[in-house]
């Protein structure tokens, strides 16, 4: 008997566990990163290579995950992706250096770019339109306790048991998923769904995509828009412990609050997008992310307000970002529904892609202070929000051009 989950509940509770294994594998050695620089004697800004290198890998295998999954259907691509993560992962732990730990977390992120790519397409088998971004909402309001509990639970595993542990504790979560979607998860996307179409027109798809306006912007404001918390990720351990001296057990407090915020956002856009529409909340969520960005380069440049300004600019800047990110990819595979994979897969690149580029930017702009990590959401806020102007506009201006009775041009507002 083929595997089903006993209802919709279940199944974004599964779904929610497959997309946490990012926040797990990103944000669990965060509290860690200062002290392998030290024991792996490099600078930070190498290990902090390790975290682009994850993104970069998450960005590039979702682009042969995603045609993979419509093809052949999603659960052989979980599966082979989390059988290369759970070997990735075995690298890190054992790794002697700096630049073995760097191609294990770029293998990892390999391996873990399956469970985005084929979860959310499993969101658009199940669910269509608004009801896909409020089921999106879900699974990103579930999945966002993993933030909170990883960096908590990383800090203290590395005081007590070392940085190594932290990894292992990754393979355990591997192998817990494997079991999951061998017992619970169905195959939403069975032969009768996919046809005798090649493999080589999955690929082709992408072309359908991007040669689209409306199809580029939704992949620029939904994957800029997460690329603003990838750079609050990435400076956050230098700026909380280096700079203003927080203790690594400690840090996944300050993390955590955040964390809040991500949720506090989900719910709200779960409870308003059927009222308001995909695109107007994508618009709102990510003109709230700018405010806080601005706010955030304020208090950085001028030095004043201390932790409690950069915390609370912190948590406005970074709280709507899932709501923006859930918004976007719904809106992006509800113009694509069947090509569902290769249309994730694209956000995927979007996202983690423009998520390692605000990781360079933080090294760019470094200032010896919060400034560098606001200037790098910056740049990510403002291109999120001129891709938004470029849907909003595109969207009135079909709407004031089609005929009377045919309906809205866009499903979103």
């Amino acid at each position: 008997m083929p595997p089903r989950a006993r209802s919709d509940a279940e199944l974004i509770i599964l779904l929610a566990l497959l997309a946490a294994i990012g926040p797990l594998s990103i944000d669990t050695y965060l509290p860690a990163m200062p002290a392998i620089a030290v024991e792996l004697q490099v600078p930070s800004a190498v290990i902090e290579q390790s975290l682009s290198a994850y993104f970069v890998g998450l960005a590039a295998g979702q682009v042969v995950c995603g045609p993979l999954s419509d093809r052949f259907g999603r659960r052989p691509i979980l599966l082979g992706g989390l059988a290369l993560y759970l070997l990735a992962t075995v690298l890190c732990v054992l790794a002697p250096t700096a630049h073995l730990l760097i191609v294990g977390r770029a293998l990892q992120g390999l391996g873990a770019s399956a469970m985005p790519a084929a979860s959310r397409a499993v969101v658009r088998d199940m669910w269509s339109g608004n009801r896909a971004a409020r089921a999106m909402s879900f699974v990103m309001m579930a999945m966002a306790f993993a933030p909170i509990i990883a960096p908590l639970l990383g800090g203290q595993i590395f005081v007590y048991l070392g940085w190594r542990a932290i990894f292992w504790l990754m393979f355990a979560f591997g192998l817990l998923l494997v079991a999951l979607v061998l017992l619970r998860l169905p195959e939403t996307h069975g032969p009768e769904r996919r046809g005798d179409v090649r493999l080589l027109d999955h690929f082709i798809a992408y072309r359908l995509v991007l040669s689209s306006a409306r199809g580029w912007a939704y992949l620029l404001a939904g994957g800029l828009s997460y690329a603003i918390m990838f750079g609050y990720i990435i400076g956050s351990p230098y700026v909380y412990i280096e700079f203003f001296g927080v203790r690594p057990d400690v840090f996944g407090l300050y993390f955590g609050l955040n964390v809040v915020g991500l949720t506090l956002g989900n719910w709200f856009n779960s409870r308003f997008v059927t009222r308001w529409g995909y695109l107007r909340m994508l618009g709102a969520g990510i003109a709230v992310s700018t405010a806080g960005t601005l706010a955030l380069l304020l208090f950085a440049r001028s030095e004043t307000g201390g932790l409690a300004a950069v915390v609370c600019s912190l948590f406005v800047a970074v709280a709507p970002v899932s709501m923006s990110g859930a918004n976007a990819i719904a809106g992006l595979l509800d113009r694509y529904p069947d090509n569902a994979g290769a249309a994730s897969a694209l956000f995927g690149v979007s996202q983690f892609g423009f998520g390692a580029v605000a990781g360079a930017l933080t090294g760019v702009f470094h200032t010896g202070n919060a400034a560098a990590m606001a200037w790098s959401m910056l740049v990510m806020a403002g291109g999120a929000s001129l891709a938004w102007l470029g849907l909003w506009w595109r969207y009135n201006h079909l709407a004031s051009t089609r005929p009377r009775g045919d309906g809205a041009a866009d499903a979103g507002p």
